[in-house]
């Protein structure tokens, strides 16, 4: 999220109290980014997606060896396999000297003109996870950094402008595609914002350089419906839906999630939450997107726990409408990543994924025995399929 500086230093976050009283003056939920303290020129690359964008003439990294973007090296040791054109293994081990772009590799044997590979396979089922990446399997990562196109759900909520800072954007929060008109978000994100002011980046991936083999879409906001049962006091039912100015186009790296059904439970299944929020809490944000999986909590088992934390106590109450996952240390979704989906391999078929929560709120981040919050996406069913319906006439099933 940040164009070659550390986001630690970078982005502020704007805390927001989710409404009166103890418990809830307690909560904290994954609010918005400010990025309007960095410099015009760092921001408008990062978020125009321009970064970088110089002559393609090599660096020089060392000795016989040159910066160039990994589907351009020919050094075996370096990228191997996509025998069947599908994806490539990049051993980012062995490219030290490379640390401006994930996609630069320290090669020897390199071809400038060589075009990106185009993915033969185009899946338009939703739910389906690119657990190897597409194009490319980056080997090497060390800080929970998800694959290029994994989670071709994912999606990104931006500020078309901002007053006072000379209408650069700003990153408000994660969301999900459920439908190509159609993007899941947490209400208490996006309640105080106005359709026209916002746009949705689909197949983002790495925030500081523009220089995937797929490039993102980024499409504007036309509706921004809260759930008619939200609360901005309890932010229970905190659930929102943005409806796209025109649909979004399917392909590798976009993809949509599926919902559930509303007898499905997922308690103790480990799941996976995705965004560019923190690390930890007070640590930084994400320049690429990060992948946690979580185990999903019973609700009773979360309230309890919930009501251990002196901060709450035992007069807290979960309410239906959330649910939870986590409670291990070191390892959990964080501030800015508020709306980002929770999904759970499909029980009977853990090759597709469905959507059982958004990011929400919760007590600081990776305390062990303190699960996070999200809203329930189980809960919100019903009023999902009547928007879907009534405003895009939609075929609720299969997330299309």
């Amino acid at each position: 999220m940040h164009a070659r500086i550390t986001t630690a230093g970078v982005l502020a976050v704007l805390w927001a109290a989710a409404g009166a009283g103890a418990a809830t003056a307690n909560r904290l939920p994954r609010q918005a980014v400010d990025t309007s303290n960095i410099s015009n020129d760092d921001l408008l690359c990062l978020i125009a997606g321009n970064c970088n964008n110089s002559p393609p003439t090599p660096s020089t990294s060392g000795p016989g060896c040159s910066c160039v973007k990994w589907w351009q090296c020919n050094d075996n040791d370096i990228t191997t396999g996509n025998e069947d054109g599908t994806v490539t293994l990049v051993d980012l081990r062995m490219n030290g000297a490379c640390v401006d772009d994930v996609n630069d590799i320290c090669c020897e044997n390199f071809d400038l003109n060589k075009p990106p590979p185009t993915p033969e396979r185009i899946v338009s089922m939703c739910g389906q996870r690119n657990e190897l990446g597409v194009g490319a399997n980056f080997q090497g990562f060390n800080d929970s950094q998800a694959q290029f196109g994994e989670f071709p759900w994912m999606a990104a909520v931006l500020t078309r402008s901002v007053d006072g800072t000379g209408g650069i954007p700003v990153y408000v929060c994660g969301a999900s595609l459920i439908h190509p008109r159609f993007v899941l978000t947490a209400a208490h994100n996006v309640q105080d914002k106005q359709a026209n002011d916002l746009t949705v980046r689909l197949g983002e991936w790495d925030f500081k350089n523009p220089s995937e083999p797929i490039l993102h879409q980024e499409i504007g906001v036309s509706q921004i419906l809260l759930h008619t049962s939200y609360d901005p006091k309890t932010i229970n039912y905190d659930v929102a839906l943005l409806v796209l100015e025109r649909e979004a186009q399917l392909g590798p790296t976009v993809q949509t999630i599926c919902l559930p059904t509303p007898s499905q439970t997922f308690d103790g299944v480990r799941c996976v939450s995705s965004g560019w929020g923190k690390n930890t809490f007070g640590g930084k944000y994400q320049q690429i997107l990060k992948s946690i999986d979580l185990p999903v909590v019973n609700h009773a088992v979360c309230e309890g726990a919930l009501q251990s934390s002196p901060r709450l106590g035992l007069g807290f109450s979960l309410h239906r409408s959330f649910m939870c996952a986590g409670g291990e240390p070191r390892k959990d979704v964080c501030t800015g990543d508020g709306g980002s989906p929770l999904v759970c391999p499909m029980p009977g078929n853990p090759s597709t994924y469905v959507q059982v929560g958004v990011v929400a709120w919760g007590l600081e981040c990776g305390q062990a025995g303190i699960p996070g919050v999200y809203a329930s996406v189980s809960e919100a069913l019903p009023w999902i399929y009547m928007v879907i319906q009534q405003v895009g006439g939609v075929n609720r099933n299969r997330g299309r």
